[in-house]
């Protein structure tokens, strides 16, 4: 039992490493690795370089998945470009294993004092940071060093030498506890490590009855499907940081069969090799990567082919064009009957504008040139309904009703007017930025980004708040639009302000994108400005008598505006 809790011990002081480790590294390095990521990934080859590079500074498998999964959903890198990086990253991480594997546990106590001096008692950044890896390696190779002195001291025809005798009789079966490992410890390194501390043990104290290598091997390829599934778990939520996550399971889970398949002879090669068992461990390790990026590389958009058919894409509800699909034409039959058909169709023009609205946003996150340009070609129908729903309207003759009233006609042609300007600021601003930073090497820092989506997030919410109080004439949604409104400006100043210090404590990435970050927050307000308007005419039969006028200046410098009717055409 005491060797049970000996290794154990070995094992959390791995992982407290590892964890220390990626601490470190976010002391140290910040943002700027995701910066790196962000230029240098243009072909295949240059990302996976990018990936080795990264990966070299920041060599834990924990903090590179996540930082692929973070870049994947904030559009700074589309998922197929992001596997070529995660193939280079996968390489670069094996370093961990490789300081292992020099047997440097003799330095451990040298590396924990000069880390925790950098640490403990300097103030900079960067310093602490370089003290906390420092550290942090020392606990991995303490741990690893103690893990070898619980296993020399095994009884073979004890427990754990049972065990390990069983283990290394069914080599898929190691694989798969080896895997559950990693996934539970969110580490390879921990895993590996502890195949390394088991293996020194055995090697030096054991009996010479189980080959340390015959259980290395098989780790080691469990080891590296369990990042693969951790990846997976993490993106899980995205449909297209899950893609990355399954292309990645996909190369691991291939080269982890090809090893278990081969297994006896890859064993009798790497036994060849003139190295010390560590370092064989550490070869195998670093040779399962070097693999799987040798045979995936050239066909990394095949295989991302394979994850778009595996998860397709939501399938959409294509909008008639720009045919009418409730109105019947010139000639109606009362007024009441009219003024309904009409309601009907301006909530499904309202509905497309939304849409509108959120695929341009995604097209913006994601850099997609083609969808974005497909939102500009959807105005066209915007255009040419909201000209069929107008035309309808003022055929309406207030006499064919007796209980008609000429402000319905007012509000439902004043909410018209500002959903046409709505998909006019889509056209002509968002989705034309979205193509613009598609084509450019524009980045927004992580934190901006998030303040841009939640604002856009809630005005989108307040668009659909209108549709459904001009279409329930529900005076509470009405009176809450109007709050919201108000909010949303101060919170718009709030951004502004947040954006300006960003600014002026030298922010890199804040100074490329500040133009475009402030469009985009001028262009959010201009829409969240006019969907509030059907508030005030649910509110007050009196508002549409001076509706404001909405105006957003496009990138070109020229105004549009939905200017307010006082009276219907006829």
């Amino acid at each position: 039992m005491l060797t049970f809790l000996t290794i154990a011990g070995g094992v959390a002081l791995i992982l407290f490493g590892v964890r220390f480790v990626r601490k470190g590294l976010d002391r140290l390095f910040g943002d700027r690795l995701s910066t790196v990521l962000r230029r240098l990934a243009g072909s295949r080859w240059r990302a996976a370089g990018a990936g080795l590079v990264a990966s070299l500074a920041a060599p834990s498998s924990t903090a590179m998945s996540l930082l692929a999964v973070q870049s994947v959903r904030n559009g700074d890198l589309p998922a197929r470009r992001m596997i070529p990086v995660l193939l280079g990253a996968d390489v670069g991480i094996t370093v961990m294993v490789i300081l292992i594997a020099l047997r440097l546990e003799a330095f451990a106590p040298v590396l924990v004092l000069a880390g925790m001096v950098l640490f403990q008692f300097t103030r900079s950044r960067p310093l602490r940071g370089v003290g906390q890896v420092l550290l942090a390696v020392a606990f991995i190779l303490m741990g690893v060093e103690t893990i070898a002195t619980a296993a020399r001291g095994f009884e073979p025809n004890g427990d754990l030498g049972e065990l390990l005798a069983i283990a290394a009789r069914y080599p898929w079966l190691l694989a798969a506890v080896a895997a559950a490992l990693a996934v539970c410890l969110q580490s390879s390194t921990a895993a590996i490590g502890l195949a390394i501390g088991l293996g020194q043990g055995l090697a030096n104290g054991g009996t010479g009855a189980i080959d340390p290598l015959v259980l290395a091997v098989p780790i080691v390829a469990g080891a590296n499907v369990g990042v693969a599934v951790t990846l997976l778990t993490a993106g899980w939520s995205d449909r297209a940081a899950r893609r990355l996550g399954l292309a990645n399971a996909v190369c691991k889970a291939t080269i982890a069969a090809l090893f278990l398949i081969g297994g006896a002879w890859l064993v009798g090669v790497i036994h060849a090799l003139p190295l010390t068992l560590e370092a064989k461990v550490a070869v195998s390790h670093t040779g399962f990567n070097v693999l799987m990026a040798a045979l995936f590389l050239p066909w990394t958009d095949t295989l991302y082919a394979f994850t778009r058919w595996v998860i397709p894409d939501r399938p959409t509800t294509v909008e008639a064009p720009s045919t009418p699909r409730f109105i019947t034409g010139n000639h109606v039959t009362g007024a009441s009957v009219a003024l309904g058909q009409s309601r009907q169709e301006i909530v499904r023009l309202s509905a497309m504008v939304r849409k509108m609205l959120d695929d341009a946003w995604h097209a913006l996150a994601e850099r997609d040139e083609r969808a974005a340009k497909a939102v500009q070609a959807r105005d066209d129908d915007v255009d040419t309904l909201h000209h069929h729903i107008k035309r309808y309207l003022t055929t309406i003759n207030p006499d064919d009703d007796a209980g008609f009233r000429t402000r319905t006609v007012m509000q439902q042609l004043a909410f018209l007017n500002q959903l046409e300007t709505i998909g006019d600021i889509v056209d002509k601003s968002i989705a034309e930025s979205a193509v613009r930073r598609s084509r450019s090497h524009v980045w927004f820092t992580d934190e901006g980004w998030a303040e841009l989506d939640g604002f856009y997030k809630h005005v989108a919410e307040n668009l659909l708040i209108a549709e459904t109080a001009f279409n329930t004439q529900d005076r509470s949604l009405a009176q809450r639009l109007i709050d919201h409104k108000r909010r949303m400006n101060e919170r718009e100043r709030q951004l502004r302000l947040q954006h300006f210090e960003r600014l002026r404590a030298g922010v890199e990435l804040s100074h490329e994108s500040s133009a475009l970050h402030l469009d985009l927050l001028t262009h959010l307000k201009a829409i969240n400005s006019g969907v509030a308007h059907i508030a005030y005419a649910i509110l007050d039969d009196t508002e549409f008598a001076s509706i404001p006028t909405v105006a957003a200046t496009d990138d070109k410098g020229e105004d549009y505006r939905a200017d307010g009717l006082t009276t219907p055409a006829t």
